[in-house]
């Protein structure tokens, strides 16, 4: 949740002083997943594999549904996630990294996620039990089965440094609903288990996406600036966070011989270019400030930007 706090310009516009003064900016921000994935800005695929099993390579396809839609939700529109279905092949290795970087390069993507084919377990199913408010005669009991299955997740990020595959898997428990008249015998129970179970995927590739959902911290970012109206414009629209508004302002205040306020104004674009998004811009503008008058906050700045690259 993002924190407005109001500026006070009468106040700001009484002060006095010669040098440049220091504002903090209070701002949730957001960090890599716990998993280390951060997929902010990307061009995400999600692949599921199909096997021989047709309800294996349901389950999965519900499974990779319901783990980018999770993932779009949490990252936004700026996160692009494309979805494929990709034929098991017998022998191959999905875990190597070679066999990875083919798919990103296929589905053009900076990131791929890989679900392998699951394992499944013995399916169990429990007594019915009525329906409180049954839609047909047919409904009115409710059975849970209960199947172990084990599931295999790979994935690669091209833009990562660390250039490896990483790994993830685990056993769970599915739990799909079989509705009858009550009369069903074990055999006729089971059936029904296997042929609901794809749309337990869903829930399971909601639940697998939490792991790589953006960890969001409140951190603190110093503006600095001088009197003058155009100073005190451009800090309001930084309190407001439009960053953008800002920069187009601290763009204006370059033109100036003064070497201290210059490097001023290309820390703030820096500082505006990191909550933007764009790292890489964010170091070119710090380099900059640094060398027209380097700030005492500028090693701060410039350990949080290497910590994004």
């Amino acid at each position: 949740m993002k924190r407005f706090l109001a500026l006070c310009l009468t106040a700001l516009w009484i002060a006095v002083s010669c040098g440049p003064s220091k504002h903090a900016v209070h701002v949730e921000m957001r960090h890599p997943s716990k998993t280390g994935v951060d997929l902010v800005g990307k061009n995400v695929a999600v692949v599921y594999l199909e096997g021989d099993n047709a309800v294996s390579s349901e389950f999965g396809e519900s499974m990779a549904d319901g783990f980018a839609y999770s993932l779009e939700q949490d990252y936004g529109p700026s996160t692009q996630i494309g979805i494929y279905r990709m034929r098991s092949l017998a022998g191959a290795d999905y875990s190597r990294k070679d066999s990875l970087v083919n798919i990103l390069m296929d589905t053009g993507s900076d990131i791929v996620f890989l679900f392998d084919t699951l394992k499944f377990g013995i399916m169990t199913v429990g007594g019915p039990s009525r329906v409180s408010y049954p839609s047909s005669l047919d409904s009115s009991y409710v059975s849970n089965g209960n199947i172990p299955y084990t599931m295999k997740l790979y994935c690669y990020d091209g833009m990562n440094k660390e250039d490896r595959v990483q790994a993830y898997g685990g056993t769970a428990m599915a739990r799909p609903e079989i509705y009858s008249n009550g009369k069903d015998d074990s055999t006729i129970a089971t059936a029904k288990a296997w042929n609901s179970l794809g749309v337990e995927g869903w829930d399971a590739g909601v639940l697998i996406a939490d792991s790589f959902k953006s960890q969001w911290k409140h951190e603190q970012y110093s503006i600095v600036y001088y009197e003058g109206e155009k100073w005190y414009d451009a800090l309001a629209k930084a309190e407001q966070y439009d960053w953008k508004g800002a920069m187009d302002i601290w763009m204006q205040l370059l033109f100036t011989n003064d070497l201290m306020k210059r490097a001023c104004a290309e820390y703030n674009i820096s500082v505006a270019c990191y909550m933007l998004g764009d790292y890489q811009l964010a170091m070119e503008w710090l380099d900059l400030s640094d060398k027209e008058n380097k700030l005492p906050i500028s090693d701060a700045l410039r350990k949080r930007i290497d910590a994004r690259k």
